[in-house]
């Protein structure tokens, strides 16, 4: 990471202060990790140091308030079997014997991504075939969505686990037409088979983890929520990981993290709410039900392809008292919720929370909000509380939330009734579920994944002002931060980024194809291409 400056000029590019910023600078300095000025190049002060943009156009940096780089880091040391990588099944087995090829008998085969969307078969490997194509090594698959594994025989038998299995609250095991486990899992099944897999080797799983963060930096974020501490192998192995990694040195992103704990679990490690500029950790994550694409969120009305509703991966009075306490203890809540009967009911958690301790600024969460319930968006205004969506997923899961909902597709996901309806509206990825890229996001978030298909509820789309305004602002005050970041007035974080476009001008070519071309976070920059062509001075300007 490169020295800070004292003061550094950016010039001749087209500077936004905010996404509402009609009349954009040409010009801004930085003072000590701050903005000090922006205006015309002829009334700038001076400057030790001068980045020359060459039109490049600024913007505030990008916040993902839910991501989980945990996730992403750890399937990156896995074999990829994306739609991207294999096509139909067949060409998944080919990968992962590949991989199996390379390594001792019995080791474990790890593969990861796997969307049977975007297979020929539209469905997961089975357990018989996995066996037939490697059957000397156990091998584990993990769904994309990370609520799916798939495994073959010799991880059944690792594990314990044959045909006389029950099904865990909260999840399931598949079984074929004979009753015989077919080596998929779902839900709190699937997390107790991700639990019991034995761990990446530690060394290489926390230089990806900083891989990943420093590659972030490079797609525009300046900061960005772990949401769900424990989601992929477990708490406290990846709290240890998360911490090991912030005493190792500094990181180009401010973080949050959302702790998947109750508060008494929280309490009995010496947990508290804590805001923090840089390493924030004062939420709790809950998971009330499960997913569209394995028909497991729970919803009021049959699924248009499958005679089901989904459940609750929790008892619903325990979930609900549980907020409760958490809000009692001072903790920001979020809690995943994609069917329209978990949003209700947490919506009536955060309700009894408030009325009975009052708080202000709690800036409770909920995430997806992926089949919005009759009245939810005034009762979420009345709370303050906040929408967290995914607007990729409409391009990634455009097969399955189709055949889930049919018709009532185009009422998913909801945008612009969020925003109209007062309550703050924050875009996020949910990587590796949803894309990376931020920029897919804002692109969903417009055009509701038009460029795939007919637009999914061409009704909810926003605005590019109210795409980035979600990705700077809104992102912000999801961590509580907007009082002094998100925008480029004086005083605020310098946490900006120049992109090689004007993403504001009503030609703009493909939102998607943004390329970031500098990174800067406190005044520092940590992602650079533009001195690349020689546009950086080191003299000072006036």
């Amino acid at each position: 990471m490169s020295a800070v400056a004292s003061s550094i000029l950016l010039t001749n590019g087209r500077i936004y202060r905010s996404a509402w910023d009609e009349t954009p600078a040409d010009s801004l300095v930085v003072f000590d990790g701050r903005v000090l000025w922006s205006g015309a190049r002829a009334d700038a002060p001076a400057a030790e140091r001068t980045i020359e943009l060459d039109g490049a156009t600024v913007l505030p940096g990008l916040t993902d308030a839910h991501i989980h780089l945990f996730a992403i880091a750890h399937a990156r040391l896995q074999v990829p079997v994306t739609p991207r990588d294999a096509g139909c099944i067949d060409a998944v087995l080919k990968l992962l014997v590949a991989r199996a090829q390379k390594i001792p008998t019995g080791q474990w085969v790890y593969g990861a991504g796997l969307d049977e969307n975007g297979l020929t078969e539209h469905r997961l490997p089975t357990r018989a075939e996995i066996d037939a194509a490697i059957p000397h090594h156990p091998v584990m698959i993990r769904r994309f969505c990370g609520h799916v594994a798939v495994v073959n025989s010799a991880a059944l038998k690792l594990f314990d686990i044959d045909d006389s299995v029950a099904d865990p609250e909260g999840g399931g095991f598949g079984r074929d037409g004979h009753g015989r486990l077919d080596g998929s899992a779902t839900e709190s099944a699937a997390e107790l088979i991700f639990r019991a897999a034995p761990p990446m080797d530690r060394a290489e799983l926390i230089a990806m983890l900083r891989a990943t963060i420093d590659d972030s930096a490079k797609l525009g974020l300046v900061a960005a929520v772990e949401a769900a501490v424990g989601f992929t192998v477990g708490f406290d192995g990846e709290f240890a990981i998360w911490n090991e990694l912030r005493s190792s040195a500094p990181l180009p992103m401010r973080l949050g993290f959302m702790n998947q704990l109750d508060p008494e679990e929280a309490a009995q490690r010496g947990l508290k709410p804590i805001q923090d500029p840089d390493w924030q950790s004062m939420t709790l994550k809950y998971f009330a039900d499960g997913i569209v694409g394995a028909r497991t969120a729970a919803v009021s009305e049959d699924y248009a392809d499958t005679p089901s509703r989904g459940f609750f991966m929790r008892d619903e009075a325990e979930l609900q008292s549980v907020i409760i306490d958490a809000h009692a203890a001072g903790w920001q809540v979020a809690v995943h919720c994609c069917g329209d009967r978990a949003i209700d009911a947490v919506i009536e958690a955060y309700e009894q929370a408030e009325t009975a301790q009052p708080r202000d600024q709690a800036r409770h969460r909920i995430e997806h909000y992926f089949v919005p319930p009759a009245g939810g968006l005034a009762r979420m205004k009345e709370l303050g509380a906040l929408v967290v969506t995914q607007p990729s997923f409409l391009t990634r899961m455009r097969r399955s939330i189709a055949g889930a909902f049919g018709p009532r597709a185009d009422g998913c996901y909801p945008a612009r009734s969020v925003i109209d309806a007062g309550v703050t509206y924050v875009a996020t990825s949910d990587a590796p579920t949803g894309s990376w890229s931020p920029w897919d996001g804002i692109a969903d978030a417009v055009h509701r994944a038009a460029d795939s298909g007919a637009p999914i509820g061409s009704g909810e789309a926003i605005s590019v002002r109210e795409a980035i305004h979600s990705y700077t602002v809104g992102g912000a005050f999801a961590m509580k931060q907007e009082a002094w970041r998100g925008t480029l007035e004086p005083g605020m974080a310098a946490d900006l980024i120049a992109i090689d476009r004007d993403i504001f001008a009503p030609e703009v070519s493909s939102l998607r194809d943004t390329r970031v071309l500098l990174t800067m976070l406190r005044g520092d920059v940590v992602h650079d291409t533009l001195s690349q062509s020689g546009r950086h001075c080191a003299a000072s300007a006036a």
